[in-house]
């Protein structure tokens, strides 16, 4: 059997990306990401049953990593490759069976990601070979640390992570079958050992918790009353913008749209006009307190689309009857409120004094 070992290193793809890998000979290539706030980055989550300022347990069941791994076939294969990624228990010294979890596959030419997912367990120690360390102890030192100052307060209430390096080893393993005087053999190499780092966040003790007792009676009854909505007021109004004249008859080319709306308190949203086949343009609101909004929009009507002008030149025009609503929308675009408006748009007959846009409503709310 023939053993191979590769030269550790940064591989070139993995640059570019923030991986830390292995190997620029033949014939595999690993890496992993460097990046903390990387989806590749397993993260372990420390937390503590109250807000006095200690950490007890850890929440993970398992370590989610992204890896990455390339490779080339040897010029002697005969066969189907096999390849191994594996997460070490102990010194790399030990069988080949010393994995935690791995993956396999086919190895291409081209970088590719595979999932590694494995139980959880302590990483490797800096200072102690083959021993691990506590990430309930990293988070309780960082309060100890910061006993004396501000920032423990802070670490109480918004919580903190850190990029602890070198937390677990990692062994690529690659296995080809190589004719050699009239038989078969497996021919191995492995990657030199990488390390993956790890994200160890300390979570705010200092948190709204959801309630640990249910029962089947349902929630006790609230005391007080609800919190008003935060808009407290919305209307909306349609009048004719502009009028042309066809024939006998003075039609809306146009309707303005009015919405108002009033807040209560701090607001940040959107405000939207619909209508039949329409949309307006998106209003951003924004209140730093409370406060009211006018928006406006227009509609142009087509009254040849709607089939209103007949041949005849002095023929009235066919009535519209137009639905609208008024939408308001937090930031997420959940909507918040909604006010409808129907109007029945007509044509007037020019008299001897034909009016202008305003002497006459040409815009009347449907009955």
């Amino acid at each position: 059997m023939k053993k191979q070992h590769l030269i550790a290193g940064l591989i070139a793809a993995g640059l570019a990306h923030g991986f830390a890998g292995a190997a620029q000979a033949d014939p595999i290539q690993i890496g992993v990401s460097t990046n903390p706030n990387s989806y590749g980055v397993a993260e372990i989550k420390v937390d503590g049953p109250t807000a006095d300022g200690v950490y007890t347990e850890i929440r993970n069941e398992t370590l989610d990593y992204i890896v990455s791994a390339r490779g080339d076939r040897p010029k002697k294969a005969t066969g189907n490759g096999r390849f191994e990624i594996q997460v070490l228990k102990d010194s790399p010294l030990v069988s080949a069976h010393n994995a935690y979890q791995y993956v396999n596959g086919e190895l291409g030419e081209d970088l590719r990601n595979y999932k590694l997912s494995m139980a959880y367990v302590d990483p490797w120690s800096h200072t102690i070979v083959n021993e691990r360390v506590s990430p309930i102890e990293v988070c309780n030192d960082n309060l100890k640390i910061r006993k004396a100052d501000e920032r423990r307060e802070e670490m109480l209430k918004k919580g903190m992570s850190i990029l602890y390096q070198d937390a677990y080893k990692l062994r690529g393993y690659v296995e080809y079958p190589i004719k050699a005087a009239a038989f078969d053999k497996d021919t191995k190499w492995y990657a030199e050992i990488v390390t993956m780092p790890v994200k160890i966040t300390c979570m705010p003790l200092e948190r709204i918790r959801p309630r640990e007792k249910t029962s089947t009676k349902g929630a006790p009854p609230r005391q007080g009353k609800p919190m008003p909505p935060t808009i407290s007021k919305a209307t909306f109004r349609i009048e004719p913008a502009q009028i042309v004249q066809d024939g006998k008859f003075l039609c809306p080319s146009q309707l303005k749209l009015h919405g108002y709306l009033e807040a209560i308190r701090e607001f940040h949203g959107q405000s939207i006009f619909v209508g039949p086949h329409y949309l307006s343009a998106i209003t951003k609101l924004d209140f730093q307190a409370e406060g009211s909004r006018n928006v406006t929009a227009t509609y142009k009507m087509d009254w040849h689309q709607m089939g209103g002008l007949a041949a005849q030149p002095n023929a009235e025009p066919k009535k519209q009857k137009l639905t609208f609503h008024f939408n308001i929308a937090n930031k997420d675009g959940k909507l918040l409120k909604s006010v409808e408006e129907t109007v029945d748009v007509s044509c007037k007959k020019i008299k001897v004094n034909a009016p202008t846009v305003g002497d006459e409503m040409t815009v009347k709310p449907a009955n």
